[in-house]
C-alpha cells in the first residue's frame, strides 16, 4: 500500500514543470499511475465504481489507464537511453498491434464477464474463466513493454563508462520492469490455481521500484539543469524530458 503514496508524491513534485509545458507526458503517466494504485485500493474502489454504475467499470478503467502509462513510459525511457531498437518494438506497427489486441481483448472479456456488484480487483469472481483470463489478459501489454526495455536499461546500468546516477536509475527501473515480466510469467505459468504471496509482492515491488527509479532521474535532471554539464549527462536527461 506503501506506494500510493509514492506516485502522487511525485506527480505533484513534477505539476510546476508540467504547468510549465515541460515534459506533460510524463506528469500524465505518473499521474494515471497514481489513479491505478488508488483503485487497487478496496475502499477507494467501492467509493469510486458505484458512481459508474456499481458493474467494475473502474477496474477497466484501471486497466486502460496502466496500458497508457506504459506507453508513454516505454517510449520515453526508450529515448532517453538511445533503445532505438525498443522503441521500435512500441512504438512501430508490432507495438501498436500488441496495444490494441490487449485493450480489445480485455474489453471483450470484461463484457462476458458477470460482474453485477463492485468487488475490488474482482475478487469475488475468481469462479468464472473469463474473469481469470481478464486479469491476466490486462498484464500482457505491460509485460511486453517491459521486456522491450529491460535488456536496454540493463545493459547501460551494467556500463561502467556511463554516469553513475544514470547508471543507478537504469538499473532500478529494470529492476521493476523485470519483476513485471516475472509477474506475468508467473500468472500465466499458474493460471487458474490459487495465486502465492509473490501475486501482491511482484505486483507492488515493480511499481515502487519504477517510481522510485524515475523519481531519482528526474531529480538528477534538475540538479543538471542548476549545475549544467555538457555530454551525456545533459543529452540522456534532456531526451527524456522531452514534450
Amino acid at each position: 500500500m506503501g506506494s500510493l503514496g509514492c506516485d502522487p508524491f511525485f506527480a505533484l513534485l513534477r505539476a510546476p514543470g508540467a504547468a510549465r509545458g515541460e515534459n506533460r507526458g510524463i506528469f500524465t503517466a505518473l499521474i494515471l499511475m497514481s489513479l491505478a494504485m488508488a483503485l487497487s485500493i478496496p475502499r477507494i474502489y467501492l467509493f469510486v465504481d458505484p458512481l459508474l454504475g456499481g458493474v467494475n467499470a473502474a477496474n477497466l478503467i484501471l486497466r486502460y489507464s496502466l496500458f497508457t502509462v506504459f506507453l508513454i513510459l516505454g517510449l520515453k525511457l526508450a529515448a532517453a537511453f538511445n533503445a532505438q531498437g525498443a522503441a521500435r518494438f512500441i512504438g512501430g506497427p508490432a507495438g501498436r498491434c500488441v496495444l490494441a489486441a490487449s485493450v480489445l481483448l480485455v474489453t471483450v472479456l470484461f463484457l462476458l464477464s458477470d460482474l453485477p456488484r463492485s468487488s475490488p480487483g474482482l475478487s469475488g469472481y475468481r469462479d468464472q474463466v473469463t474473469v481469470l483470463a481478464y486479469s491476466d489478459a490486462g498484464r500482457l501489454y505491460t509485460a511486453y513493454v517491459a521486456a522491450c526495455l529491460v535488456p536496454a536499461l540493463s545493459a547501460f546500468a551494467l556500463n561502467s563508462r556511463q554516469p553513475g546516477d544514470i547508471r543507478f536509475s537504469a538499473g532500478l527501473i529494470a529492476l521493476g520492469m523485470s519483476a513485471a515480466v516475472v509477474h506475468t510469467l508467473l500468472s500465466l505459468f499458474v493460471w487458474g490455481l490459487e495465486r502465492g504471496w509473490w501475486d501482491t509482492l511482484l505486483n507492488y515491488a515493480a511499481v515502487i521500484v519504477v517510481a522510485f527509479g524515475l523519481a531519482l532521474m528526474w531529480n538528477s535532471h534538475r540538479m543538471a539543469k542548476k549545475h549544467p554539464k555538457p555530454g551525456l549527462l545533459a543529452r540522456a536527461y534532456g531526451s527524456f524530458d522531452k514534450e
